[in-house]
């Protein structure tokens, strides 16, 4: 796949001159992306699991879902 980018012509002299790998930057920055997503992601479970596992919350059976979506979708 390919990914083409705008880039001013100055901003660009700028970093050809510094000798920045660009290439290897947009990698690491869409993998970092990727990886905070996931951490967010990851955090959010856990705090959900350990929700239920203290008993602050309680998951709904499959009866309870369709039941809900039943409701909310009338």
């Amino acid at each position: 796949m390919q990914i083409s980018l705008n880039i001013r012509d100055d901003v660009y002299q700028k970093l050809m001159s510094t000798g920045i790998d660009m290439q290897a930057k947009v990698n690491e920055y869409l993998l970092s992306l990727v990886d905070k997503k996931f951490q967010e992601e990851k955090a959010y479970f856990h705090a959900v699991l350990s929700d239920i596992e203290s008993g602050k919350v309680k998951p709904l059976s499959h009866n309870e879902v369709w039941d809900k979506i039943e409701e909310e979708t009338k």
